[in-house]
């Protein structure tokens, strides 16, 4: 079969942020290739790719032998269709990804898929709908609510109709009313964008009146969702295929920071956690009566805690995530294989890939490092994957970038403990004390 992996990116892209993965994409997808022979592939992509392609100084470096490339140049989602559809695919899949500040590509890559399906060609993608469903965070609470689902209470501030008033209005009775509900609420709060990317600009309010003093201020400067924070242990999941057929991966811990929340740059994932106690069989119930309403087809992250016995479902990504690379590595395979098999998994070709015993893994980040460091610290055998991200016109330090690094191949906490031991004492300049911290937490638990 000809198959095609596609994604787009709705920022324009000049280079300014430097990536470097270890196995690089070239070699994942070779790799890929040599294990199936039998199917043409086809990656077809805006840039900077991520998952697909290798960069130098902001430009395509050059890709695997047996691998087509074509790089899109279109912004328009019906010039990006008729590209891919010259190419003549059996199906195509949409390795969709995420950029700041919106966490929307899938929903361009959703209408995509759709405009394909128009012209005969089979797509693997989420519906544009659920797409846009979980796009809006407040309309995700809605949903799960009404399936059911434990969800955290919330309020949705509307940023216009809080902020502004029209002449001749005493009174904001919008205003009013939303303040009335989140002094209601149970504190502290969560504050955060309707359709922000990650845990960026998100705020931890302990009462009332810094719950005020923030959405009345200069800093609200888009909708919001105010949700009570669930104490708990929090956890990610990823689930793969299409209805009547889908995986869902036994889920990862994750360490928070001293508000309670990951932290993109700080956070330590650490798993498959097993333990009976946290009711998986529970689990994996709620996350399939969710991805058969949204009919997810392709890859989904769930970002979830377990409070008090019960399963709370936080946020969904329809989308490739940092998780990906994580379950990559525990089931013996690099990112783009696990995107392979996904994609075979959707199509019908049924895998058995995802049942295998998996390795007991972390995920964690360092500040940048060398290349030539990075090249050392991958020839320890259980260092899965590296992939650094630098923003190369970063004013301030912690927004430089960091290496996200993927340790595997343990049986135990212990033995895995032993890995970082490793790393401590072969590059003791690249572990920073919280990330220590966290990990040793985690191991223990």
């Amino acid at each position: 079969m000809r198959i095609v992996f596609f994604s787009t990116n709705s920022n324009s892209y000049e280079g300014e942020f430097a990536s470097f993965t270890l196995p690089e994409c070239r070699d994942q997808w070779q790799e890929v290739a040599a294990l199936h022979p039998e199917h043409e592939i086809i990656i077809a992509t805006q840039l900077p790719g991520n998952f697909l392609l290798d960069l130098d100084g902001g430009k395509f470096s050059g890709g695997a032998e047996k691998i087509k490339y074509v790089i899109l140049k279109s912004d328009d989602a019906e010039m990006i269709a008729d590209e891919i559809a010259l190419l003549k695919p059996d199906f195509v899949f949409a390795a969709s990804f995420w950029v700041a500040p919106f966490d929307w590509l899938p929903v361009k890559d959703s209408l995509i898929g759709e405009l394909l399906s128009e012209k005969g060609i089979r797509a693997i993608c989420h519906p544009s709908e659920s797409a846009l469903d979980c796009f809006d965070k407040f309309r995700t609470n809605i949903i799960l609510k009404e399936l059911g689902i434990n969800v955290a209470a919330a309020v949705y501030v509307n940023h216009e109709l809080f902020l502004k008033t029209k002449k001749g209005v005493n009174v904001n009775v919008y205003r009013e009313l939303v303040l009335k509900k989140i002094r209601r609420m149970h504190f502290p709060l969560i504050i955060k964008d309707t359709v922000g990317l990650s845990s960026y600009g998100m705020q931890v309010v302990e009462d009332y009146r810094q719950a005020e003093y923030l959405l009345t201020s200069k800093r609200n400067n888009s909708d919001r969702i105010v949700e009570e924070y669930i104490p708990g242990i929090q956890f990610g999941t990823e689930i793969y295929g299409c209805s009547e057929n889908y995986k869902v991966m036994p889920p990862f811990m994750f360490s928070v920071n001293r508000y309670g929340i990951t932290s993109p740059k700080q956070s330590v994932k650490f798993g498959p956690v097993t333990n009976p106690e946290f009711k998986f069989d529970e689990l994996e119930k709620i996350l399939l009566r969710i991805a058969g309403h949204f009919s997810f087809n392709g890859i989904a992250q769930f970002d979830l805690v377990f409070s008090n016995g019960k399963w709370f479902v936080i946020e969904i990504n329809p989308r490739i995530s940092g998780m990906t690379s994580t379950y990559a590595a525990a089931l013996g395979m690099t990112p783009a294989r696990l995107i392979f098999e996904v994609a075979l998994l959707c199509s019908g070709n049924e895998s058995d890939s995802f049942s295998h015993e998996k390795s007991l893994t972390m995920n964690f980040k360092f500040p940048v490092i060398p290349k030539e460091k990075m090249q050392q610290l991958k020839e320890l055998p259980f260092v899965k994957y590296l992939n650094q991200i630098e923003n190369l016109v970063a004013k301030q330090e912690r927004e430089t970038g960091y290496c996200e690094s993927v340790i595997s191949d343990a049986s135990t906490p212990g033995k895995l403990l032993d890995h970082l031991e490793e790393i401590k004492n072969k590059f003791p300049e690249i572990i920073e004390p919280v990330f220590w911290d966290n990990a040793k937490k985690m191991l223990i638990f």
